[in-house]
């Protein structure tokens, strides 16, 4: 199965969006002619892996390496960088250059920041004495669609840096990816903000309408209705909207009935800063205990290949989880024990069709949707070895006594019980 996930049913053209990254990507590489190696940011590699599979790459020519603090072994003389804007990274790279050039190696270096270069940065580069040898371009990667209704900033490190490091750069990057936006889908009218680090994203987006307006002749009605920001601590009691939480993700709310994303505006006084205690909650749905136990990073999770069945000491196998996959987007937000007796519906179907069909008195229509229902067959497969593998999880004593906690703290029952859970 692919990871790249289907964006066919999105409420918005998403495709393009992906379709206009992977251009961007192809024309990077298409720019630096002959073999090359290509150096990521290892926590990059998730997320070009949805724009463009790796195995993609030795197309232009480009074999791939993670960027360490090891120099780079490759016998290729052109060596593409394209990493973050972060200062341990230009350490990274200029001890790469130095330890080639003790060597006596003569390499023709590209570096491309994702998504912009920053000053601070190419300080580095001019202080080690290397920013001269290097090519310096950009890759304007702000949003990566995860899933038909997911688009991700990856911006993992905005909450740290806004809050404790004082650093509002990864504002100004989430201003950047909507405004981006609104050059394919239209103007977005209304913006609502709650929040210290939600209201700076709504000016410094109102600045960039200011100063690269969109034009609006072409595109008729705009797409995106409302556009809700909301800092991480917010709370809200709505449903139906297009919003960013800010630092994290931005989610596409829409009525299924309509083709355009139809969102109604959100009253600020339906937003308190309430709850929590619920966020801190084990997550009891399919999707979420496969990310509490598992850990699903860039729309798929990594599992030792024995846990599906394969058999091969040691090899990892990324499974994918997305809307592509039409049994986890059934069963993604049901309870995990609603999921298990799906799963086994399913199964004793699947086997009743199977004695069904042994029989000579079938017809050619039958055997077709028997044949269609085997298709789903991998599917049904790799979910139940992912269920019974999470079942291994769920059936521990502690796991079990950890609900109960939560469940009493949430009822406010008894306080008595947890002094002897705490950890």
């Amino acid at each position: 199965m692919s990871q790249i996930p289907n964006l066919e049913n999105a409420p918005i053209n998403l495709s393009a969006i992906r379709a206009r990254a992977k251009s961007q990507l192809e024309n990077i590489l298409k720019s630096i002619r002959g073999d090359k190696c290509l150096v990521i940011d290892p926590k990059l590699s998730g997320s070009l892996s949805l724009i463009l599979p790796s195995s993609e790459l030795t197309i232009h020519g480009a074999e791939l390496r993670h960027l360490t603090a090891e120099p780079v072994s490759t016998e290729r003389t052109k060596v593409v960088y394209l990493v973050r804007a972060q200062l341990d990274l230009m350490k990274f790279i200029c001890s790469h250059i130095h330890s080639d050039t003790s060597k006596g190696l003569h390499r023709e270096y590209h570096l491309y920041f994702v998504p912009r270069r920053l000053v601070v940065c190419e300080k580095i580069l001019e202080e080690e004495k290397v920013h001269e040898l290097l090519t310096i371009g950009e890759f304007p990667l702000y949003l990566i669609p995860l899933d038909e209704d997911v688009l991700s900033f990856e911006l993992e490190l905005a909450q740290k840096e806004y809050l404790v490091d004082g650093d509002a750069t990864s504002l100004w990057h989430i201003a950047k990816g909507i405004h981006n936006l609104e050059f394919s889908h239209g103007v977005i009218p209304n913006v609502r903000a709650k929040g210290k680090a939600s209201t700076q994203v709504a000016d410094i987006l109102s600045r960039m309408q200011a100063e690269e307006p969109v034009n609006t002749s072409d595109m008729g009605i705009p797409e995106i209705n409302t556009l809700i920001l909301l800092d991480r601590e917010v709370n809200f009691h709505s449903s139906f909207l297009f919003f960013v939480s800010v630092t994290l993700q931005l989610r596409l709310y829409f009525h299924r009935d309509s083709n355009l994303v139809n969102l109604r505006p959100l009253e600020l006084n339906e937003v308190n800063y309430v709850d929590m205690v619920t966020p801190m909650c084990t997550q009891l749905t399919y999707e979420g205990l496969v990310d509490e136990f598992l850990g699903v990073i860039n729309g798929s999770v990594e599992l030792d290949g024995s846990v599906m069945g394969v058999q091969q000491e040691g090899k990892k196998i990324k499974i994918p989880l997305n809307s592509s996959d039409k049994l986890f987007k059934e069963t993604r937000d049901m309870n995990f024990e609603v999921v298990v007796q799906v799963l086994r519906q399913k199964a004793t179907s699947m086997k009743q069709d199977y004695s069904e069909i042994s029989s000579a008195t079938q017809t050619v229509s039958e055997l077709k949707d028997f044949v269609k229902k085997l298709n789903s067959l991998p599917e049904m497969t790799r979910h139940i070895n992912l269920a019974q593998h999470l079942t291994t999880f769920t059936s521990k004593t502690s796991f079990l006594g950890r609900l109960d906690m939560e469940q009493t703290l949430v009822e406010a029952e008894s306080f008595d019980m947890y002094a002897t859970n705490l950890d």
